[in-house]
């Protein structure tokens, strides 16, 4: 007849235990979660685009559409820097504000 060793239990009692307090300890150390940026602004000038955030933590970035010169081409996309919340994300408008589709912000933790 086969009966299991105390020794074995004890064994893995420890190792229960162990695990237990290693992901209390992680837990507990865990870093405080971010917030994606936010009091985020855009703006339009003749010759650049432009995208601020106060807020948050994390990057932003301008992102525009605009309409083309010749109505028979496709619109065209614009992107700005990625950048850091409280630093100015900037592209360059080559047509002018009057071509502006649209404008937002893309925001990335």
């Amino acid at each position: 007849m086969f009966t299991k060793s105390p020794s074995r239990q004890r064994v893995v009692a420890g190792a229960v235990a162990l695990a237990a307090a290693t992901a209390g300890m992680m837990l507990a150390t865990a870093p405080a979660a971010q917030a994606a940026p936010g009091t985020c602004t855009t703006a339009s000038g003749s010759s650049s685009l432009s995208s601020l955030c106060t807020s948050g933590t994390g990057q932003h970035r301008v992102h525009a559409v605009l309409n083309p010169l010749d109505p028979r081409l496709p619109q065209r996309i614009i992107l700005g820097n990625w950048a850091p919340v409280g630093q100015a994300s900037v592209a360059s408008n080559p047509w002018g504000a009057g071509y502006v589709v649209n404008i937002w912000v893309d925001l990335a933790d």
